[in-house]
């Protein structure tokens, strides 16, 4: 049973986006089709709570610091993090390029853990984002180890957008790049989210093959290309299989030998 003053407020705070971080009362009223007296009952309980707030010269609401307390815990104690985070760091040092860990949740993409090379003055723009599954690399390598009706089910309930000119939203040329990243076992997407953006993924396992979701390189376009593809690829198995065991899957029966 749906508690109605609970998703409403969890209505309200999905309001806010990286493009709309603060709000009017009356544009949160209208967009949630309520009175402006029943909205501001709403908000200031949240402003009191801690889960939104208010610019004292704008006058405007955006969300609070209280969540930021709420993300930072749940993503510090998630086991995949855990389990990730020693293996994600010597990876982005030894490849000089982002690493991220994520996971499928509601038919999007989240980024729970993120960690750079040393040196590198990336600001990890993805982590704790909805980002979509079909067009980036770790959500390729998480649908490719899927059951192919949840994959379809998924591909028919999404709405797929064109974000760059390369990005693959035809269906039958989505699921044969799925069956190219599980004959190969990683994913390569190249500029389908960004035009400055390459990215390769490899599923993370647990027992019985269950997905728990990926781990991906991250870099310029310029960085990954050509015959270094396959060492990036091989490289980045190994780290997920190295994840995979610690959650007790046996991935190195079948991590294949990309030079083959």
């Amino acid at each position: 049973m749906i508690i109605q003053s609970i998703e409403r407020a969890v209505d309200m705070l999905s309001l806010f986006s990286l493009s709309r971080p603060q709000l009017k009362i009356v544009q949160i009223a209208s967009e949630m089709g309520l009175p402006v007296g029943t909205a501001h009952g709403i908000v200031r309980t949240l402003v009191e709570m801690g889960l939104m707030s208010q610019d004292p010269h704008s006058k405007e609401y955006g969300l609070g610091l209280r969540l930021l307390e709420f993300g930072t815990i749940q993503m510090g104690t998630m086991e995949i993090n855990q389990k990730s985070s020693v293996p994600a760091r010597y990876l982005a040092r030894d490849t000089n390029l982002v690493v991220h860990i994520g996971v499928f949740e509601w038919d999007s993409l989240i980024v729970t853990y993120s960690t750079s090379p040393l040196m590198s003055r990336e600001n990890r723009p993805f982590l704790g984002m909805r980002l979509p599954v079909y067009c980036t690399s770790i959500g390729r390598a998480i649908l490719a180890n899927l059951p192919g009706a949840e994959v379809r089910s998924h591909l028919e309930r999404i709405e797929r957008i064109q974000y760059t000119p390369k990005t693959l939203t035809d269906n039958d040329a989505i699921l044969a790049e799925l069956e190219t990243t599980r004959q190969r076992g990683y994913s390569i997407v190249v500029q389908e989210l960004l035009l400055t953006l390459c990215s390769m993924g490899a599923p993370i396992l647990g027992p019985k093959g269950v997905v728990l979701g990926g781990i991906s390189l991250n870099g310029d376009p310029n960085m990954m290309q050509g015959v270094g593809l396959q060492a990036l690829g091989q490289t980045l198995m190994e780290t997920a299989a190295e994840i995979s065991n610690s959650f007790g899957h046996s991935y190195e029966s079948s991590l294949k030998n990309i030079y083959e």
